[in-house]
């Protein structure tokens, strides 16, 4: 496992200067850079130089990789395996609820922007390893998923950022819906990053959690989360509003507070627990501090899958 300095990803990754990219592909190159520059060694090798065996092109496939010489001589267009290839298919899936709007003071993004940004990041590693990656989210007004196969090819990028860009969070919970989506629509054994408030109860997220584990899917959790909701840091009476299905509520925050982190606490045990029992790798990704534990995370699982 690559060493991290943590000194220096904590200068690249200021949330002040994250804050001051005003789009996301600038967002996602200057995480992306940063991380990469704090490694003591790359962990992006490609394909490895030792090589196994061929086999037939896919549509798809990076044409890089395509032996050129072996189809003059025979007319068979193949690709070049190599010991170390572990091409794997990527969904990455993106929960639009409403409640994903929100962004506090100490936020340098909402959370629905966090996780666009880390989507674009992790999506720009990946086919940089020669991953297929894809795309699943829902959309308002639609009432369908929005999908993109996955493909190794450059061009994917784009095709992804493209979509994340017009993405918005509005509406009512649909967290149960997506789900759905994702086991209708990954049909091969996949790797699936998942980002997510988790803020619907539902015992649907439960239950299709465990199909996508049941299916063998590979899924890593990354929930994203405000301060705001994690330290109730609120001191003045206020009219907090619900995101997602507008409701107003005069509340004290004096009195309430302690309430609050205990049910808040409660919440988030739940989900601790059944991540832990399915073996998925479970990240909170807070909108206020330096987001490299994600990126750690998602390395770490990925040598664990090679």
């Amino acid at each position: 496992m690559a060493v991290i300095e943590n000194d220096r990803l904590i200068e690249r990754f200021d949330p002040k200067v994250m804050s001051l990219l005003h789009t996301l592909d600038l967002k996602a190159r200057y995480l992306v850079e940063g991380f990469l520059d704090g490694m003591h060694r790359s962990p992006f090798h490609g394909i490895s130089v030792e090589f196994s065996e061929y086999r037939d092109y896919q549509p798809g496939d990076d044409l890089r990789h395509l032996d050129w010489q072996l189809y003059a001589r025979s007319n068979r267009l193949c690709i070049k395996k190599y010991t170390q290839e572990t091409n794997v298919r990527v969904y990455v899936v993106i929960d639009t609820s409403g409640s994903m709007r929100y962004r506090g003071s100490e936020a340098w993004g909402s959370k629905l922007e966090v996780s666009k940004t880390l989507a674009v990041a992790l999506t720009s590693m990946m086919l940089r390893q020669n991953d297929a990656v894809g795309l699943l989210t829902h959309q308002e007004p639609c009432e369908a998923a929005t999908f993109i196969r996955p493909s190794q090819k450059q061009s994917q990028f784009n095709t992804i950022l493209q979509q994340l860009q017009g993405m918005s969070a509005a509406g009512s919970p649909r967290l149960t819906d997506l789900l759905q989506h994702m086991i209708r629509l990954i049909h091969r054994r996949s790797i699936v990053l998942f980002f997510s408030d988790l803020q619907e109860e539902s015992d649907g997220i439960t239950k299709a959690f465990q199909q996508l584990k049941f299916l063998g899917h590979e899924c890593m959790i990354f929930q994203v989360l405000d301060r705001d909701e994690l330290e109730f840091p609120f001191s003045e009476p206020a009219v907090f509003r619900d995101l997602e299905n507008g409701d107003r509520r005069m509340i004290d925050p004096t009195g309430a507070r302690a309430r609050y982190l205990e049910r808040f606490e409660a919440f988030m045990d739940e989900y601790r627990d059944l991540f832990h029992s399915l073996e998925m790798p479970h990240c909170v990704v807070r909108t206020d501090t330096e987001p490299w534990e994600p990126l750690t995370l998602f390395l770490k699982e990925r040598r664990r899958l090679m």
